[in-house]
């Protein structure tokens, strides 16, 4: 397995391990949705041959964030 992929399954079980000890219900909802994410990115690797490096389109943003100006 990749480091970068190794990397995003961390965090998506990360997320999910902070997610099952909060009892803030949205913000266990939002680490949660962020785990699928991750985890979303990380079998798109196994789909995706060549580099190992990200494309600038599959950088996550904070909700509301990107790289647009408004």
């Amino acid at each position: 397995m990749n480091i970068e992929k190794r990397a995003l399954l961390d965090h998506a079980e990360r997320c999910r391990r902070v997610a099952n000890d909060l009892t803030h219900g949205k913000a266990a909802q939002r680490l949660r949705a962020m785990a699928d994410e991750y985890e979303a990115r990380a079998t798109r690797l196994d789909d995706r041959s060549g580099s190992s490096h990200p494309g600038h389109n599959s950088r996550m943003h904070p909700e509301g964030k990107g790289d647009r100006e408004d």
